[in-house]
């Protein structure tokens, strides 16, 4: 971008002069009003957005041409940010602004976003188009990079040695609050498929072992040691191949080392590996199935036999470590049979590969219900998060307004008590929905009979549940959901349940002896801490922040018409997806979209072979 000066015209910086002013003007009202509200507008990205938007400007940006779209395009992606943006400051802080300020603030924003966003394009563009030079005029040397290989057994220490920190901290576990559950699936009602069946197994498997090693003091507290390590490892060992998928990929050193080292030392992995929840497992899985899926876009024809078979197994372990998970493979299969990849030749072996995935994965999962006596009878209410919000909502704000037929049906669904509606989570909402087919039928009708009335009041619940996928400021993400989870981490249970806590896995105590370490460990989880306030560590954890960053990786293989490479993004959009339609946003929902979009930016932007898909 050339930065303005001779060559730009008056008209130019007539109109570079009022987008920037503009906007800077609502942005000194809204701090104003923020501050009469007695808050702060949140962790410093508003003001990091500014900055960059101003920058932007600065290098003329504004008036870039056909930067991948066209400019209608761009204003329309633009200006829809730009109107996200201002409708959650405005659900954030109810009663800030009325309607047409909002609108003002919308026109206002949007010429600075569209700056800024011309500016993203260019850079990746350029960027994208450096690496191409590069690999045509001196294809030995990129091959040579792209051939180099990285140490996973070095990179496996380190991760691992890392993970150590919180261990020890944490001695045995972090035990969030699903483990409850799952401990008393394990030791008093019986197993479901509520929780993913195989990890509950591998849980009940450690603390099987632990009982056998008699000659320890606590034999639970060995258990859930070695479930950590156990964790630890699995996911140490994702990390440091997709390290060495990078480093063949031909990604820089740089950036694969600080890979390893994020990897190593950022608190929120570490924190997550040693925390006895279902998500951290899949994430690192789902990182992995997203490098493979890379490769089957980009080098089908050179795959071999052996890599096929890695393929289909690390499929049948995805789809075993996350229920719903089977809603977007199916989506990404589809995507793959019907792109430019039905035209080479191992299309067929790749359609056979996810076919004896697929009858694989049945066949383990019936298995283990069978072999475990597990029940499957929560999966009907699980899928109502949002029409339960949506029901939801509407009785609590339109209750006057019902008419007797929707209050009989309400009550045929949720019994004496109305559903209870907390906008950020859906559990509360659905928490009583009985699962039979007659209580269905009556859901649905209900459902669509209100719909049809304040279809206002429905998109408002779905925008205010999924707020955290949206929203850069947001912060629902971080407080206590479940009124006791304090912190995006959720590192604590409640404390009304450490009775039953002990009953289910009697003896078990968190040793207190690394208190120092603890205490940054709260400071990093808790959602109030100052560090919330630094843009670069606020963003990496924002939930929204890797939704667009995953936009946003789509868009330029778009523009830069490499299509191809759409393939790896198709299942995590899929999954983003679910997540929508799921209870609530929480960091380790999103943290398989976190590892797998951090993936996929380094291998289209890292320095490397380019791909021309």
């Amino acid at each position: 971008m050339e930065k303005t000066g001779k060559n730009g015209s008056a008209r130019e910086l007539a109109l570079t002069g009022v987008a920037a002013l503009l906007p800077l003007v609502c942005a000194g009202r809204i701090f104003l009003l923020l501050r009469a509200q007695g808050s702060v507008y949140t962790m410093g990205i508003f003001p990091l957005a500014l900055l960059f938007g101003l920058y932007s400007l600065w290098k003329r940006a504004l008036f870039l041409e056909e930067v991948f779209f066209p400019g209608v395009v761009r204003g329309l992606l633009a200006a829809g940010f730009a109107a996200l943006q201002v409708l959650g400051l405005v659900y954030s802080h109810p009663g800030i602004c009325g309607v047409p300020e909002a609108v003002l603030w919308v026109m206002c924003f949007t010429p600075m976003t569209l700056a800024g966003l011309n500016g993203l394009f260019f850079l990746a563009k350029r960027r994208t188009d450096e690496l191409t030079c590069v690999s045509e005029k001196g294809a030995g040397a990129a091959e040579a990079c792209a051939g180099r290989k990285g140490s996973f057994p070095g990179a496996f220490a380190l991760i691992f040695g890392g993970f150590c920190i919180p261990f020890a901290t944490y001695y045995p576990a972090i035990m969030a609050y699903d483990v409850i559950p799952q401990l008393d699936q394990i030791r008093a009602s019986g197993l479901t498929t509520h929780h993913p069946l195989i990890h509950t197994l591998m849980l009940k498997g450690c603390l099987g072992v632990g009982e056998l090693l008699s000659f320890l003091p606590n034999a639970d507290r060995a258990g859930l040691a070695l479930y950590s390590v156990l964790q630890m490892a699995v996911v140490a060992a994702c990390f440091a191949w997709v390290y060495c998928f990078l480093c063949r990929r031909g990604v820089s050193k740089l950036l694969c080392y600080a890979f390893v080292l994020f990897a190593a030392v950022f608190p929120t992995h570490g924190m997550l590996a040693v925390s006895i929840t279902k998500d951290t497992i899949y994430a690192a899985l789902t990182m992995v199935f997203t490098a493979f899926a890379y490769e089957l876009a980009t080098e089908e024809e050179s795959l071999g036999k052996g890599w096929f078979v890695c393929y289909g197994l690390l499929t049948v372990l995805l789809l075993l470590f996350r229920n719903n998970s089977v809603y977007a493979w199916i989506l990404y299969v589809l995507a793959v049979t019907f792109s430019v990849l039905r035209r080479k030749p191992c299309f067929k072996k790749i359609c056979g590969v996810h076919g004896a995935a697929f009858l694989l994965y049945l066949v383990l999962n019936t298995l283990m219900v069978q072999a475990s006596s597990a029940t499957s009878d929560t999966y009907a209410r699980e899928m109502l998060s949002v029409p339960a919000q949506q029901i939801a909502r509407v009785v609590q704000y339109h209750e006057e307004e019902l008419t007797q037929e929707d209050l009989e049906a309400v009550a045929a669904v949720w019994g004496e008590n109305l559903p209870e509606y907390v906008p950020a989570i859906a559990d509360r909402s659905k928490k009583d929905i009985a699962g039979d087919r007659e209580t269905l039928r009556i859901f649905a009708r209900e459902w669509v009979s209100l719909g049809l009335r304040y279809p206002g009041a429905y998109l408002q619940a779905f925008l205010l549940k999924n707020k955290g996928m949206w929203d850069l400021t947001d912060v629902t993400y971080l407080n206590d959901v479940y009124s006791y989870a304090k912190g995006y981490l959720q590192i604590t249970y409640p404390s009304d349940q450490q009775p039953y806590m002990e009953a289910l896995a009697p003896g078990y105590v968190r040793h207190q002896k690394l208190q120092p370490l603890q205490s940054l460990y709260r400071y990093f989880a808790a959602g109030d801490e100052l560090w919330r306030y630094c843009p670069p560590a606020a963003l990496v954890m924002q939930p929204a922040f890797t939704c667009y960053l995953l936009l946003f990786f789509c868009l330029c293989c778009i523009g830069l018409k490499k299509r191809t490479l759409l393939l790896p993004a198709v299942y995590l959009l899929a999954l983003a997806g679910t997540l929508l339609l799921g209870p609530c946003v929480l960091t380790r929902y999103v943290y398989p979209l976190m590892l797998s979009v951090a993936v996929l930016a380094l291998l289209l932007f890292g320095r490397g072979r380019i791909h021309r898909g």
